[in-house]
């Protein structure tokens, strides 16, 4: 099975300061509608390759059915999903390689141009999209449910291509990825930015950061395992950085990184240039 990210869900208390934050960086949002059970809904900043940023809240009519203790403590990344063709193919492979699966529900919202749109979603592991990506495939059409944004079309972002899962055994999460995915053996890496250390199966699409103490640990104790971070990929790290609102180049082992320059999102969100 491939990681082909689709999107990654960020939680907010307040929907609108998500937006407010994004756009002060230069990522403009596009308000995705309710969900079908109405007690959440959506806005979405959408890159070139279809990959997505999601920024989900409560509606406030109803307990969140979705990540409702990231929502109330307006944590940011929540959970990260991965696009397949065929669902029962996926779940499929799944079980064969040992790994519990729940699924598949449908799922869908309604746009605010009164466009439905549906899809069906399957749990990988214990939780949606904590540790092991959520599956999804779509039952209308993908352009209903995703389309870049227009002004981010000609930037030098393609899209999401890189997910952090925080977690306090990496060894154990390993083997699941290894399984499902057949990642490569990790790099190991000290992130000074995140106060971990670093996991990195190259050119998969995930990292496993291993907190030494500080801001993660905490987040850890908290949330338990689930995603810490989010790249997005630039041809161009020092074009982007005069385009949106970014802060120094770091290194981020043989590659080049830079977080986005807002009290959200600083500590999660960036952009990654890829030395290949």
């Amino acid at each position: 099975m491939d990681i082909r990210i689709d999107h990654v869900a960020s939680a907010w208390a307040d929907r609108e300061a998500g937006e407010a934050a994004c756009d002060a960086v230069g990522l403009p949002t596009t308000y995705g509608g309710e969900h079908a059970d109405g007690s959440t809904d959506m806005s979405i900043v959408g890159f070139p390759d279809g990959s997505y940023l999601e920024l989900i809240t409560n509606t406030g009519t109803a307990t969140p059915s979705r990540w409702p203790a990231f929502i109330a403590a307006d944590a940011g990344p929540a959970a990260w999903c991965v696009e397949v063709d065929d669902l029962g193919d996926a779940l499929s492979r799944a079980l064969d390689a040992g790994v519990r699966v729940a699924g598949p529900d449908r799922d869908g919202r309604d746009r605010p141009d009164g466009v439905s749109v549906e899809w069906e979603t399957a749990i990988l592991g214990d939780s949606l999209g904590a540790t092991l990506p959520f599956c999804i495939e779509d039952r209308t059409p993908r352009r209903y449910r995703i389309t870049p944004h227009p002004d981010l079309v000609e930037s030098r972002l393609t899209g999401i291509s890189e997910v952090v899962v925080l977690t306090d055994e990496p060894g154990e999460l390993t083997r699941p990825f290894d399984r499902l995915f057949g990642v490569p053996r990790p790099e190991t890496l000290d992130v000074a930015r995140l106060d971990a250390t670093l996991h990195r199966f190259a050119g998969s699409g995930v990292a496993l950061a291993e907190p030494r103490g500080g801001r993660l640990a905490d987040r850890l104790d908290e949330f338990g395992p689930a995603p810490c971070a989010v790249l997005v990929e630039t041809t161009d790290l020092d074009a982007s950085r005069e385009r949106f609102a970014l802060g120094e180049a770091e290194e981020w082992h043989d590659d080049r990184v830079a977080w986005f320059d807002h009290p959200a999102l600083r500590d999660w969100l960036g952009i990654v240039e890829y030395a290949h």
